[in-house]
């Protein structure tokens, strides 16, 4: 069994705490009522959000599922594309079913939204990454970059098999069709959004893991520090995204050195790993619960320290609802169906593991 890596364990809950402050802000900035929320907005080259964290996010991604599956065959996909299926799905539809469900009873429609066919959009977990194809559908949840996770967790057997023969040609290859975003109109969705720009992160997240011992010299942290707080602080004039990238680059090669050590904290280890934990599940409610609970001061003039309350509640009230979903998740996945579900798929393909 291999050695856990903490540092997983403390970027993903970074991530998520971040994620959650920076829509919170952006409730905020636009309820004219409200304050402007200064924590985890916008940097001087970029947004935290938008791209940043997201990017981070999906290099950890890459990093955690490389180091848990460096050795994935074809003889594996099924019992890998299951474990994913697990991952995302079940959670996923839980909560969608009850707000489709919630919304059915307020319009009193089941087609609420038009074609039928759009639930296909939802049943994949594609509804929010194609909203800039297909609008309106039944999206509730789940943000774009789930699909565009779902998408890449597609594609990893073969980035797999490309780390393993061709990984400088397959560097470039990303690396220049992440370049080549800039120089043709053919995508419609936003270059941020766009998949070449997610494979490159999440790519990314797959090497830094290969070289894993290099992640904690301080010959690479000191320059990753260095170059992050230029992004932070001085305003450059350079294109947002390129510098949302290199700031989310610099950021990961920091987050996975301190994590090293704070989760050498007994206390802060087992705060942070449940965290961590639920970090899915806060990524799916977050927007629901912050807008149901900010949204019930709209009548009030907020300043900065009473939104510094209500974000704790907000922040409470998703650990609890993301415990709830996580507590319904296990207890679906022990049910007869599921574990007979599980038990076809563990088996490898031509064999039993």
């Amino acid at each position: 069994m291999k050695e856990r890596i903490n540092s997983f364990d403390f970027i993903r809950a970074v991530c998520a705490w971040i994620i959650v402050i920076y829509h919170f802000a952006d409730i905020c900035i636009t309820t004219p009522q409200f304050s402007n929320f200064p924590f985890f907005y916008a940097y001087a080259n970029g947004r935290w959000g938008e791209t940043t964290i997201v990017t981070i996010f999906f290099m950890i991604s890459g990093a955690s599922l490389y180091y848990n599956h460096s050795n994935l065959g074809l003889r594996d996909c099924k019992k890998f594309y299951w474990g994913r299926f697990k991952g995302i799905f079940p959670m996923f539809y839980m909560l969608w079913l009850f707000l489709y469900y919630k919304q059915v009873c307020g319009v009193k429609n089941f087609l609420y939204n038009g074609n039928p066919k759009y639930f296909l959009l939802t049943l994949f977990g594609v509804d929010g990454y194609m909203s800039y194809r297909y609008t309106p559908n039944y999206y509730f949840i789940g943000e774009w970059f789930l699909g565009a996770l779902i998408f890449v967790y597609l594609f990893y057997p073969l980035l797999v098999w490309c780390m393993k023969h061709c990984k400088i040609l397959t560097t470039i290859v990303l690396v220049g069709g992440f370049i080549s975003l800039y120089f043709t109109d053919f995508f419609l969705i936003s270059k941020e959004r766009n998949l070449i720009t997610c494979l490159l992160a999440f790519w990314l997240g797959m090497l830094f893991i290969r070289y894993k011992d290099f992640l904690t010299k301080w010959q690479l942290v000191i320059p990753a520090a260095v170059v992050a707080c230029i992004m932070l602080f001085i305003p450059l004039g350079l294109d947002s995204l390129v510098c949302m990238q290199i700031t989310s680059i610099a950021l990961f090669l920091i987050l996975y050195f301190i994590g090293t050590y704070i989760m050498k904290v007994k206390y802060l280890n087992r705060f942070i790993s449940y965290s961590a934990k639920i970090s899915y599940p806060i990524f799916l409610l977050q927007h629901v619960v912050m807008s149901e609970v900010i949204h019930t001061f709209d009548n009030y003039a907020l300043t900065v320290f009473q939104e510094c309350l209500v974000l704790i509640g907000v922040f409470a009230v998703i650990y609890v609802f993301a415990t709830v979903l996580l507590t319904l998740n296990k207890a679906l996945l022990n049910t007869r169906p599921f574990l007979a579900l599980n038990t076809f798929f563990q088996n490898r393909v031509g064999g039993s593991d």
